[in-house]
Formats: structure tokens, C-alpha cells, sequence
């Protein structure tokens, strides 16, 4: 499971210490600054970005299935109509 909390700065380095002794927590920093608070959208941007790149990878890698880019503008045009 994996939670996001947001917890005021001056206290974020207390609350970091008591959950480093907790042998099953794991903590992965976060790449937002401080100087730039966490929102729902930068999240889901990245996590978007992060499963776009995997898709890329997999493609070049030939385990997932691609489509002519002519095929791709089609339907976007086609959408837009």
C-alpha cells in the first residue's frame, strides 16, 4: 500500500525519525520541492509520463503491439470532426 501525506515542514522531520524505526515503512522521497506544494494533477501528470515511458520501452522491446502513425492522426482527425 502506498500513502501520501502531507504533513507541515516543521514538523515533517519529527515524523520522518519515528517512521524510519518502524522496520516495515519504507520511505521514498519525494521529487517535488518545497519551494512547490504537491498536487493531485503534477502527480497524475508524472504517473502518466512514468507509464508512457514504460510503454515505449515495452514497444522497443517488441512485447507490446504498435500501429502505423498515419493510423493513429486518422483517428484523432476523425474524433475531431
Amino acid at each position: 500500500m502506498q500513502i501520501t501525506l502531507k504533513i507541515p515542514d516543521k514538523k515533517a522531520d519529527s515524523f520522518l525519525d519515528v517512521l524510519r524505526h518502524i522496520s516495515y515503512v519504507k520511505i521514498k522521497p519525494s521529487k517535488v520541492s518545497k519551494s512547490q506544494p504537491a498536487d493531485d494533477s503534477a502527480e497524475e501528470f508524472y504517473e502518466g509520463l512514468k507509464r508512457a515511458v514504460h510503454d515505449v520501452n515495452e514497444a522497443i522491446a517488441g512485447r507490446k503491439k504498435t500501429r502505423p502513425i498515419e493510423e493513429l492522426i486518422a483517428e484523432m482527425r476523425s474524433e475531431n470532426v
